[in-house]
């Protein structure tokens, strides 16, 4: 479906963004204008690169790789994902538990935390999300808890331990700052959303186990537009789900890439052997579906959702369309 119309909301299937260059693509955030920072690892590179995605068809471009001329950078490292605040680049290195700064050009600035289980130190952290108020949100995943800093790393306080119970975690992953300041965590293999303020008291807390319309199978992102409405990568689901600020399912985006992404068509298009090869498939239709999506950003500024379907290495877009009109037709 490439226009999902339900209950009073409008999503509609701009295009996708991806290809080789972004083999291992696990993570994107959005910086000011155009820009777009994505996380990339597989076995043999790590790297954040920055690139611009316009508002119009094939409207995008690679702009840098933080790797190029400074591979130092991601020596021994495993990046997981960003969050993009002040023009710098916020990363989570899984690998040596910490965070690591850099500016928009790719220079490694500062780090912040080390490998523990104290106050300030990490056990393989995933999501982080920055507050308005410049302050750091991490999922410290295997601490099973959620820690805040300031800019400058100096440590703020936490929440959380493991469990099943109220501001409990079981792998915390994804994690999102709203509009209202509350802090959304997609709580991994607890299968829900759990929402705090910024003080680690529980206001929300939806979903559970399973495939149905509102349940999820550990859910690895989150997101919260302007409205309210919450976003969630429903990760071994294969699917994005879509629900309002308290919790309610609104919709399903299964995915709708019905074409390939600008710099894929060109590397099939320039090899006559996998471009046969891919003519001689019995249906194309998989191409259009997600496979485990392990991101959602909403771009406020546009209006639009950036979802990352890592096994495809690639970016659906969805516009969210304010004011639409329904075609009327005469039978």
């Amino acid at each position: 479906m490439l226009t999902t119309s339900v209950n009073g909301r409008v999503y509609d299937y701009n295009r996708v963004v991806g290809g080789r260059a972004f083999r291992g693509l696990t993570y994107a955030a959005v910086g000011d204008n155009d820009d777009v920072f994505v996380v990339t690892r597989d076995q043999a590179v790590v790297d954040i690169l920055k690139l611009t995605i316009g508002s119009d068809l094939d409207d995008e471009e690679l702009i840098t790789s933080f790797r190029d001329g400074r591979e130092e950078n991601f020596d021994d490292t495993w990046p997981t994902c960003i969050s993009v605040f002040a023009g710098l680049v916020y990363l989570t290195d899984e690998l040596n538990s910490q965070i690591l700064v850099f500016d928009g050009e790719g220079n490694k600035l500062s780090e912040i935390g080390e490998p523990g289980e104290g106050l300030g130190q990490f056990n393989r952290p995933s999501g982080i999300s920055i507050s308005s108020d410049g302050c750091i949100y991490v999922s410290d995943t295997l601490n099973n808890r959620i820690q805040k800093f300031s800019l400058s790393g100096e440590h703020l306080g936490g929440w959380g331990s493991h469990g099943q119970g109220i501001g409990e975690f079981d792998a915390p992953w994804g994690i999102s700052v709203g509009p209202d300041g509350a802090v959304y965590v997609s709580d991994h293999k607890n299968h829900r959303i759990q929402k705090f303020d910024q003080d680690g008291n529980l206001l929300l807390s939806f979903g559970e186990y399973g495939a149905e319309s509102g349940q999820l199978d550990h859910p690895s992102d989150v997101s919260v537009d302007s409205d309210g409405d919450i976003y969630v990568s429903d990760w071994a689901n294969n699917r994005i789900q879509i629900f309002g600020a308290e919790g309610d399912h609104i919709a399903n985006l299964t995915g709708s890439a019905i074409e390939l992404s600008k710099w894929q068509r060109q590397y099939v298009n320039a090899s006559p052997d996998v471009y046969k090869a891919r003519r001689r498939v019995a249906s194309l239709e998989p191409e259009t579906f997600f496979a485990l999506p392990t991101c959602v950003e909403f771009d406020k500024n546009k209006s639009r959702l950036l979802a990352v379907d890592s096994q495809r290495w690639r970016i659906q877009v969805f516009d969210k369309v304010n004011n639409y009109g329904d075609p009327q037709f005469n039978i």
